[in-house]
């Protein structure tokens, strides 16, 4: 900037003709906060002497030479008059905003000065109100836009909630409403306190200096902390554990702890700064205590209740009385009311009081427990109370997971957040009337307790905070130590441990089991003992599936979910009245899927069909589908019939889900050893991604497997070429013809969407059940999604001479959840333990030459 000052400061820039210009600093550039790689936003101001649209001023002459780009900068330039700034930031917040933290770099200082004068004369004197109701209003836009939580697995540093821009933005409106321009300043005038004022400094230090580490080793601008850099980002901070999970734990937990931080204090002095009356001042809190002097508030318990929020009658009124602390709570509950800024942060200022008599106070506990009762209005009041710090200082135990990292790679958000909006997801259902949470009201409606399912979902994750890998066993243990502090009776603490040690097992019985085998709905009823605790624990599942993230959750899942739930309160009925109104449904199935079919369609075909096939596939297929399956099978056997050398081809039936966005196939054959394979690596050869799978068998040996894909490369519906092509490839296969497993190892490698940090990888987990189902084994398997995996398991069961009498396969987010049902070639479950270890070991050894 020296050389271009003094290329444009000598004799012939000196003469009356040339124009006065400043160089002047704007954005990120003018704050003096500019981060390596990020935009440099300049502007050439004018005076207008001696400037025309034909003959641009000199300075224009080196802008656009490129001066600036040669040195490597990114820039973003504008060429104004005074009179041109005052037109721009009348339009354009974003650009009055730039214009009031100008600086000047070079040129003409009385310029500068004149023309931050004149914006502010023009653009911000009389125009505060409507630029700070602009200001929140793309606040909460931009909050929304990226996740709305400061706790996302893979937060936005500058735009996120509690992010950079929200540190910003409340110097902005501070400016606009006091003419303050530091924190320093708002803190002489009472707005925040010297703990707010020290968080704040260092909230907003710490997240410049991690974008600054971003931007350093990527080499270029970025805003999005990726869990793929994490480690590496941690590493350069001083995060130097030698474990590489507790060096990312402890980082991310500091930048949570700041992120919260940033984003509460700046979100209650935003509401401040909308609420207060203008004065030359702003009064202390101590004042605002004191000045109340709007419409008279209705004054209960030591607070008044205004049209929308609550507020102290006086400062002291927790030291009063303790209690008053969880009571006041209750009262805004009631009423639908919100905290005063000031309120909340005089509860903040009040958490010693939150000692061992406060957790011991029989008045407490009965008002925190009616807080937990209000079924559907009980999210926001634990929000609130987690936000002041009385929720995690009155529970500890939810208190530890307070900014705790989770690494499964299907959470969002941190532990207390996932936590919280579990409760919320909750809420949702009592007010829900149709659609998907519809069915799950009236189950609500009938629980008696509805505070041993809140605090069920508080504590269910409890035990994360101690590292135990058991959490759920872990978590009962830690409830069962809250009900005795909160002096919970006998009968609803057994229902609060139950639902917590068990809070995974029905989601992982009804997607992973076979819901047919009566031995699985006998184990499961017995497991939650009685009708109360089974819908319970069915709107404790749905809740905490949901607050996991709304992607994973759908109506597939919710149909397993309910027939679970069906089957096991007909089992604990102890009557047929289900098993008698699923006969009826099924002849109503049957009478539609006639009506359905071609004319001409012999009734004993359908008859057949509905006699080969187990109860669960009636449940989980519609009557067009089923018509579907009908006519499909009908063609194989036609072609068998009517094509000579055809026995052995199968019929093939495409269907595109856009709104799910995959591919569905149906595969009509005879069933025969290794059939699954050979269709799963036909798949993987055409370059398809095996999504999810159906297994069905007739009585009659026909076989109807449906596999729902995507391409592999784009993730979007497979195209008509690689349908083709997997048709061509499926024949041939089955011909003995081809070779799979070359073509297979010729495609390109998955790269896996969870990375949970540098070189780590999911881990594979094999175990089979420890009971047969009736007649089969079980085997889980857990691992990282990988070309041709399917296909190889699938193959390799084949060559141990294991059969696949059901599979459950399910893909998300670069993770297998797969299970399969097996019997030995010769019949009867895969039993002893040494053949179980064998099949494990020999399946391992698979997946891991996959690499």
């Amino acid at each position: 900037w020296h050389s271009f000052n003094a290329l444009h400061a000598g004799p012939a820039a000196a003469t009356a003709a040339s124009p006065r210009w400043a160089l002047v600093a704007t954005g990120g550039y003018g704050r003096g906060e500019l981060n390596p790689y990020s935009d440099v936003d300049i502007m050439f101001l004018h005076a207008g002497e001696g400037i025309s649209r034909s003959q641009p001023p000199p300075f224009a002459e080196m802008l656009s030479g490129g001066l600036l780009w040669d040195i490597g900068l990114k820039v973003g330039s504008s060429v104004r008059s005074v009179e041109d700034c005052v037109k721009v930031a009348n339009a354009d917040m974003q650009s009055k905003t730039s214009l009031i933290e100008a600086r000047l770099i070079c040129g003409d200082k009385t310029l500068f000065e004149r023309m931050q004068a004149v914006v502010l004369a023009k653009c911000v004197h009389g125009h505060e109100p409507e630029y700070i109701q602009a200001r929140l209003e793309d606040q909460a836009v931009r909050r929304t836009k990226f996740g709305n939580s400061a706790f996302m697995q893979e937060p936005n540093i500058k735009n996120g909630c509690g992010g950079l821009r929200d540190y910003q933005n409340l110097l902005w409106m501070a400016f606009f409403k006091y003419r303050s321009r530091t924190l320093a300043e708002l803190k002489q005038q009472g707005l925040i306190g010297v703990q707010e004022h020290q968080q704040l400094e260092q909230a907003y230090d710490f997240l410049l200096r991690v974008r600054n580490e971003l931007h350093y080793f990527l080499g270029r601008a970025a805003d999005v902390l990726s869990r793929n850099v994490q480690p590496a980002i941690a590493h350069h901070l001083g995060y130097t554990d030698r474990s590489l999970r507790g060096r990312l734990e402890r980082f991310m937990r500091d930048y949570y702890t700041h992120a919260r931080n940033l984003y509460l204090i700046t979100r209650t002095i935003e509401q401040r700064l909308a609420l207060l009356p203008q004065a030359h001042r702003l009064p202390s809190l101590r004042q605002l205590w004191r000045q109340r002097r709007q419409r008279p508030a209705a004054e209960v318990d030591g607070f008044r209740f205004g049209e929308t929020d609550v507020r102290a009658a006086a400062a002291g009124v927790f030291r009063l009385e303790p209690c008053r602390l969880m009571r006041v709570f209750r009262q805004a509950q009631q009423r639908g009311l919100a905290l005063h800024p000031d309120l909340a942060q005089l509860i903040r200022q009040e958490l010693e009081l939150v000692n061992r008599d406060f957790c011991r106070d029989p008045r407490v506990h009965e008002a925190f427990l009616e807080i937990l009762n209000q079924r559907g209005n009980v999210a926001p009041t634990l929000r609130a109370m987690h936000e002041v710090g009385l929720l995690g200082r009155y529970l500890p135990a939810f208190g530890k997971l307070t900014c705790l990292v989770q690494h499964e790679f299907y959470h969002q958000y941190t532990a207390d957040e996932h936590t919280l909006v579990c409760v919320e997801k909750l809420d949702q259902v009592w007010g829900a009337q149709q659609g998907l949470l519809g069915p799950y009201a009236e189950l609500f409606q009938k629980v008696e307790r509805p505070y041993v399912l809140y605090l069920a979902l508080l504590l269910h994750d409890a035990g994360k905070a101690s590292g135990s890998p058991h959490h759920a066993e872990a978590s009962s243990r830690i409830a069962a130590s809250a009900a005795r502090r909160l002096g919970l009776d006998s009968i609803p603490t057994h229902t609060l441990c139950l639902l917590i040690r068990h809070h995974l097992e029905m989601i992982l019985i009804s997607q992973r089991r076979d819901l047919d085998d009566p031995g699985v709905i006998r184990g499961f009823a017995a497991l939650v003992e009685n009708q109360e605790n089974l819908n319970l624990l069915t709107l404790h599942t749905l809740a905490d599936s949901l607050g996991t993230s709304d992607q994973l959750w759908n109506g597939f899942k919710d149909t397993l979910l309910w027939s679970l739930h069906h089957k096991t309160w007909t089992q604990l009925a102890g009557g047929t009245e289900f098993v008698r109104a699923e006969a009826k449904q099924r002849e109503l199935l049957a009478a539609e899927v006639l009506r359905l079919v071609p004319a001409g369609l012999p009734p004993e075909e359908i008859e057949a069909h509905f006699g080969g096939l187990p109860p669960r596939y009636f449940q989980l297929r519609g009557s067009k589908e089923v018509a579907a399956d009908v006519v499909l099978a009908r063609q194989f056997m036609q072609r068998e019939v009517v094509e000579e050398g055809a026995s052995l081809e199968p019929v093939v039936a495409w269907h595109d889900e856009e709104n799910r966005g995959y591919s569905g196939v149906k595969v009509c054959t005879w069933d025969r050893l290794g059939l699954f394979s050979n269709i799963a690596g036909a798949l993987t050869a055409a370059g398809l991604n095996i999504l999810s799978a159906e297994i069905w068998t007739r009585a009659d040996n026909i076989v109807l497997d449906t596999f729902f894909v995507t391409d592999a490369q784009t993730g979007q519906l497979a195209k008509a070429r690689e349908q083709e092509r997997f048709e061509r490839l499926l024949r041939e296969t089955l011909a003995g013809q081809g070779d799979l497993a070359g073509l297979i190892g010729r495609r390109k490698p998955i790269k896996p969407p969870y990375l949970l940090q540098l070189g780590e990888r999911i881990p594979t987990v094999i175990r089979f059940e420890k009971e047969p189902s009736e007649g089969r084994s079980v085997l889980d398997l857990e691992t990282e999604d990988r070309v041709g995996l399917l296909y190889t398991i699938s193959l390799l069961l084949s060559e141990l001479k294991v059969n696949i009498s059901l599979a459950k396969i399910c893909t998300e987010k670069g993770a297998a959840m797969d299970t399969f049902y097996l019997n030995e070639a010769e019949g009867g479950a895969v039993v002893g333990p040494g053949r179980q270890r064998e099949i494990a070991a020999r399946v391992r050894a698979a997946i891991q030459k996959l690499g």
